[in-house]
């Protein structure tokens, strides 16, 4: 009898200890992953936090915190993780009544991407370790692996010949509002520059003369479209390395630059696109649109990308650099007409080794070819 009593006692001891612990236990308690605040390239390692707040006198012996990220997000030492379609991460703390804590947890990109977080899962046992409690936060964040740099070296070249190509067919306008002087008329004046009063006032025909300013932009032109069932990742990928690495270089040097790509943005679902600009911002938001390009998404055929820009008022004022696998002839008329109204142009064709040359000779046109390797 005395032995059923003691059984029945530590019944209703542990049914109400789980009751107690159940309702307490998630009060004031909170938890947080983080990213690092800058973003990081493809191929280095980066930085997470995970922060704990149990804002209450309750110990939590044993508190697991759990939460996942894209694959491409790997932890170097493995430890509490499992990867499968996601990264999952399990640590287990032992947390203190009204205590804080904080840990800096290493991870590598190992590819280019936009990448989030979202929920913070939480469990922990009850005091005779019987029965589990769960509970789930949200935690949101997102973070930018940018592209990897190119190779300099290899860079030089068609940087060179772009830049090359936008200092001798610079188009120079004259500005109103910068008055240089007055001159005598010459056949070749157009008539509203004659200065009426000063001809009048010296029995000859006379001309104002202003300053002139430079109107000249690079407009990238990204072809990530698989023509066929064939997948050619690799070779996209570096081109949009290589339209981030050239954006880079020419706004270094002043250059506005923008961007036209058929790649849709993996938020928005639209092509990304990028009018002409220069400074930081204009930095930040080109590596943002390029980093969020999802390849997975079907692409716009590039001759519509083409179609829309010659609408554009501003052709004669760009040097455009196509940057494309693809040599179809469509594609290539497409861009050799939208040079039509003035503008300059390079073409770098992004191969493998053991592929074809197929673009003909434009003289309008700079040709590169850029290797990549498989």
């Amino acid at each position: 009898m005395v032995i059923i009593v003691i059984v029945i006692g530590a019944l209703v001891m542990n049914y109400a200890l789980v009751k107690i612990y159940g309702h307490l236990w998630g009060k004031n308690l909170d938890a947080q992953v983080e990213f690092q605040k800058e973003p990081s390239l493809e191929g280095r390692d980066a930085m997470l936090t995970e922060t704990i707040y149990n804002r209450k006198w309750l110990f939590l012996p044993v508190l697991q915190v759990g939460f996942q990220m894209h694959r491409n997000l790997w932890f170097a030492d493995g430890e509490n993780t499992s990867v499968s379609d996601q990264c999952y991460k399990r640590d287990i703390f032992s947390v203190g009544g009204y205590q804080k804590i904080t840990r800096t947890i290493p991870f590598h990109c190992s590819k280019r991407g936009y990448y989030e977080l979202s929920q913070v899962e939480l469990v922990t046992r009850s005091p005779l370790m019987n029965k589990k409690f769960y509970k789930t936060l949200e935690s949101p964040d997102h973070f930018y692996v940018y592209p990897r740099m190119v190779d300099d070296t290899k860079l030089e070249i068609p940087f060179q010949k772009i830049m090359g190509s936008v200092l001798s067919h610079k188009n120079l306008y004259e500005d109103p509002f910068e008055f240089r002087g007055i001159r005598e008329y010459q056949p070749t004046d157009p008539m509203h520059k004659i200065n009426w009063k000063v001809s009048a006032r010296t029995d000859q025909w006379m001309v104002n003369l202003y300053d002139s300013t430079s109107a000249q932009e690079v407009m990238i032109l990204l072809d990530v479209e698989d023509e066929t069932i064939w997948k050619f990742d690799e070779i996209h990928e570096e081109g949009i390395r290589l339209a981030a690495a050239l954006a880079s270089r020419l706004l270094q040097q002043g250059v506005p630059v923008g961007i036209r790509t058929n790649g849709r943005d993996l938020k928005s679902d639209e092509c990304f696109s990028l009018n002409g600009g220069t400074g930081p911002q204009q930095v930040r938001s080109l590596y943002e649109g390029l980093t969020r390009l999802d390849l997975t998404k079907k692409a716009e055929h590039m001759e519509v990308i083409l179609d829309r820009l010659r609408e554009e008022k501003e052709n004669g004022n760009r040097t455009y650099v196509m940057i494309s696998k693809n040599q179809r002839e469509s594609c290539y008329e497409g861009f050799d007409s939208l040079l039509q109204d003035g503008g300059t142009g390079a073409w770098i064709a992004t191969l493998y080794d053991d592929m074809e040359w197929k673009l003909p000779e434009n003289r309008k046109v700079t040709m590169i070819r850029w290797e990549v390797a498989k």
